[in-house]
């Protein structure tokens, strides 16, 4: 730009669908934004077996920026909208109960212009009766309720929470993980505890963990067949997008069972593998503290490392970096 010359906008406005839902919700809710996909109008029927005996009027939470109250009614429909199967419900009520919570930081999520998509991971033993899919395609097409959960807890934060797009959403690109980022832990193929448990748990709760995500990254590696080497390699992937995260942050590290296998089957726990991460991965290049005379570390702790076995068959796993202004949160499902 020459110097002198001001700055001129070039964003087109954008054409926003919008469903009619005055006839369950009121006129408040006129007009409920779409996610630009097709959806399913919900009637008074399919809401109401959405609730399941919820009250409709009780406040799940408020929801920034423009701290709308997400009630149990407001929120079945937009679970129906979104085509939620009912017994995946909880898991949606749990999620917004999670982004609520002061250390998620969801006001600077919902209108940072950097592109922050909501990763929601459901962990523990009713996980697949709520219609989880925790196996290969997780994260892709064909798993209904993954896929709805997260398309749901999207127009959530858009209609009640007044993040839409264009508007209090300044995302400078977003990404496909803004319309849906769900996933279920694989318990059943993990060779370590689950990770709800790492999370102060019980081992019989199911819980959902929401964190605040601006990437994934593939980390492959199908030929290591010892530790120390499927490490060392899939720390080389890593690195390089380690640069973009900054002091403080949380990472997410989502191994496939093949790579998890590998790594137990070389005498190392999920603490040890955070550790490894942490120590070895996840330094600042070329940052030192001033005032202890070690490298800065995006991660403060190993427990910062959120380490989850998921996915099917494969050497394939990922890396997916957590914005530094959010803290990952986990809430039981009821």
């Amino acid at each position: 730009m020459a110097a002198g010359a001001s700055y001129q906008s070039f964003d087109v406005p954008l054409e926003l669908e919008t469903v009619d839902l005055s006839g369950i919700l009121g006129d408040s809710y006129r007009n409920v934004v779409t996610d630009g996909l097709p959806v399913a109008r919900p009637g008074r029927a399919e809401v109401d077996s959405m609730l399941g005996g919820r009250g409709r009027d009780t406040i799940v939470a408020a929801l920034p920026p423009v701290m709308g109250e997400c009630t149990h009614e407001r929120l079945a429909a937009l679970a129906v909208l979104a085509g939620c199967p009912v017994s995946s419900f909880p898991v949606l009520v749990a999620a917004v109960q999670a982004v609520a919570r002061d250390e998620f930081n969801l006001l600077a999520v919902q209108t940072t212009t950097g592109n922050v998509a909501v990763v929601v991971l459901v962990s523990g033993p009713g996980a697949a009766a709520m219609g989880l899919h925790a196996g290969s395609n997780g994260l892709g097409a064909g798993p209904r309720a993954n896929v709805t959960i997260g398309r749901a807890l999207r127009l959530a934060l858009m209609n009640v929470g007044g993040a839409v797009p264009g508007l209090l959403d300044v995302a400078c690109l977003g990404w496909p993980g803004k319309l849906s980022f769900c996933a279920a832990e694989h318990t059943a193929a993990s060779p370590w505890p689950p990770f709800h448990l790492e999370r102060g748990f019980r081992a019989d709760a199911t819980v959902a963990t929401v964190a605040a995500a601006y990437g994934f990254i593939e980390t492959a590696d199908a030929v290591s067949t010892k530790a120390e080497p499927l490490l060392s390699n899939l720390s080389e992937m890593m690195a390089a997008a380690r640069v973009s995260g900054s002091r403080g942050s949380q990472v997410l590290v989502l191994l496939t069972p093949q790579h998890a296998h590998t790594l137990a089957q070389g005498g190392l726990a999920r603490r040890e593998v955070q550790a490894y991460l942490h120590e070895r991965i996840f330094a600042l290049d070329g940052r030192v503290d001033a005032a202890t005379g070690k490298a800065v570390r995006v991660t403060s702790t190993p427990e910062d490392v959120l380490l989850v076995v998921t996915g099917g068959n494969g050497g394939k796993s990922a890396f997916v970096p957590l914005w530094s202004s959010s803290r990952a949160v986990s809430v039981a499902i009821a």
